[in-house]
């Protein structure tokens, strides 16, 4: 990964794609915020039913794209028909999550074409986790081992659907990937940021971060990553303050710690104010990384509405008043 100067790549440029197939570099004004919202699929014991419900009620706020992960049925850990859903049922991208694991090279490329005989046209690039219970990932016999070895593939399978296109943008399947802005337990900053590079390199669109709770981290990730030459858009990921058994697993799953001063703002017993408190600290989370620049936010959702769309609702009012300042200053 060479040291070079930072490019000039607006930080208002972002990677999706609609529904019809076709993805694209959109480019927002200032005052719009992108914000994407993960799920996952229903879990085979318990209710189904409530899990659809609540996709359906955020797809119908209007998220600018939804990010499906890995279900527990599905090729690839990807659940094609939460995809399918989605595709059907709504007017909003969905990125299909895919990982290197499980499979060997052949069983990824048939993967991606099953997905692109679909209807998806964005994917997010994982190398995947280890076993559950600890263990070392272990890479399957003929298969892939990192995820920029992943992008290519998809690049590979892409071109010989779509033909070849070089320009930015314009390709037919947009590709994101994952990063690690925080020195977290269990994992290597250094090598964390080469990986990226070389997942830019190897074709990714743009990245999505893992969980953050501190936008200084997010800046100061920023600016070493363009320091290094990465100049893909990378897209915050966030989780809503508002329950602390779930923060506590994000930590136990991730590694990144919940910084002493949220952790003391959300000491309460009363599960209302419990609420207030934790949309009050993820928006002003996000304030802070849209004024520092971001060009987008990924929300963890957990197939629960109510946070998410109340952050929904601020952004929407936020760009609002944007718009209405600017538009108050050229009266």
């Amino acid at each position: 990964m060479p040291a070079l100067s930072t490019p000039q790549v607006s930080e208002q440029t972002v990677t999706t794609g609609p529904p019809t197939g076709t993805s694209w570099l959109v480019r927002r004004p200032r005052r719009e915020s992108l914000i994407s919202f993960e799920v996952f699929p229903p879990h085979p014991t318990r209710d189904p039913e409530a899990v659809w419900r609540n996709i359906d009620t955020m797809a119908a706020a209007g998220p600018d794209f939804f990010s499906v992960t890995h279900g527990h049925s599905g090729t690839n850990g990807v659940s094609r028909e939460t995809l399918r859903h989605l595709l059907k049922q709504t007017k909003t991208p969905a990125v299909a999550h895919l990982t290197c694991g499980g499979t060997d090279r052949a069983g990824l490329e048939r993967a991606v074409e099953d997905l692109l005989d679909d209807g998806v046209r964005d994917l997010l690039a994982l190398r995947g986790d280890p076993p559950v219970g600890g263990g070392e990932w272990v890479t399957h016999p003929g298969g892939l081992h990192r995820a920029s070895q992943l992008v290519e593939l998809i690049r590979e399978v892409e071109e010989r659907r779509f033909g070849a296109c070089e320009r930015p943008g314009k390709r037919p399947v947009s590709v994101s990937v994952a990063c690690y802005p925080v020195a977290a337990k269990g994992r290597d900053f250094e090598a964390d940021l080469a990986a990226l590079w070389d997942k830019q390199e190897a074709g990714a669109d743009y990245a999505i971060t893992q969980v953050l709770y501190d936008a200084q981290d997010y800046v100061r990730f920023l600016e070493r990553a363009r320091s290094e030459g990465i100049h893909i858009p990378i897209i915050a990921g966030l989780v809503p303050l508002t329950d602390i058994k779930r923060l506590g697993r994000m930590t136990e799953l991730t590694g990144v710690p919940i910084p002493e001063r949220i952790t003391n703002f959300l000491g309460t017993d009363n599960p209302s104010e419990l609420r207030r408190r934790g949309i009050a600290a993820t928006l002003t989370l996000i304030d802070e990384l849209l004024d520092f620049g971001c060009p987008g936010l990924h929300l963890f959702t957990f197939n629960r509405p109510d946070a998410p769309l109340a952050i929904l609702d601020h952004l929407r009012v936020r760009d609002a008043a944007r718009e209405f300042r600017g538009s108050s200053s050229a009266a």
